[in-house]
């Protein structure tokens, strides 16, 4: 099953790099998935390069949209990942995060606050190293406008 799912999830992400017709209802499905893999146990870095390189396909998600809340479950759960916080490309997608909707935004934030309390100071830098990120892109967005 592991070459036949590496397959469709290379064919997926060939598509939204590709720029080909309808990739927005292709990559939406993809997201899910690749999330999903990333958080498991055995999980690596290649997993999480993966999903972050698709990052901005997140953007096109509907967070207003019941349907999204156990997407929603994974997503928070990218903060407390040492696999997310340890690597560029996982502080790089959860920076993303918070820039996607103001409700997941808060919601991360708290996620982060709860983990703050007993962390090393390598997973602090790395909060820090997020928050940083995070506020430069909006600043950005904002100067942009």
């Amino acid at each position: 099953a592991r070459p036949t799912q590496h397959a469709i999830f290379s064919m997926c992400e060939a598509w939204w790099h590709g720029d080909f017709e309808d990739k927005e209802q292709m990559v939406t499905q993809l997201i899910p998935l690749l999330l999903v893999k990333s958080l498991d146990d055995s999980a690596t870095k290649a997993d999480v390069r993966r999903l972050c390189s698709i990052r901005d396909a997140i953007d096109l998600l509907d967070f207003e949209d019941e349907s999204i809340l156990t997407l929603k479950t994974h997503l928070l759960r990218t903060v407390g990942s040492p696999l997310f916080l340890q690597y560029v490309d996982g502080r790089r997608f959860v920076a993303h995060l918070f820039r996607v909707d103001a409700s997941l935004a808060m919601d991360l934030h708290r996620a982060v606050r709860s983990q703050i309390a007993g962390a090393r100071k390598s997973i602090l830098n790395a909060y820090a190293e997020i928050y940083y990120h995070a506020w430069k892109a909006a600043a950005e967005e904002e100067e942009a406008k």
